[in-house]
């Protein structure tokens, strides 16, 4: 979940998208990809094989829906999850 740390809730797109990545990645351990859409959008993505347990499912679910829009992806090997911010 987003700690004091990431800093307050508001801010630009690329401020939000910061942090979203920041706490994706302290939550799964693998540098998520934070990058500029269009329109002033920005997406974070993360790949996940698999969650520790599900405090830090819960954990991750709640930092995802931080983003103005929020999903996810699944391949034989991996889920992707995403949220965008902005436009």
């Amino acid at each position: 979940m987003l700690t004091p740390e990431d800093g307050p809730p508001d801010g630009s797109p690329a401020e939000r998208a910061a942090r979203i990545g920041g706490a994706l990645h302290r939550l799964t351990g693998r540098e998520p990809v934070v990058e500029q859409v269009g329109g002033g959008a920005f997406r974070v993505t993360a790949r996940v094989t698999g969650l520790p347990d599900e405090a830090v499912a819960a954990a991750v679910l709640g930092v995802l829906r931080t983003g103005d829009r929020f999903g996810h992806s699944r391949t034989g090997r991996w889920e992707r999850l995403w949220a965008e911010v902005g436009a």
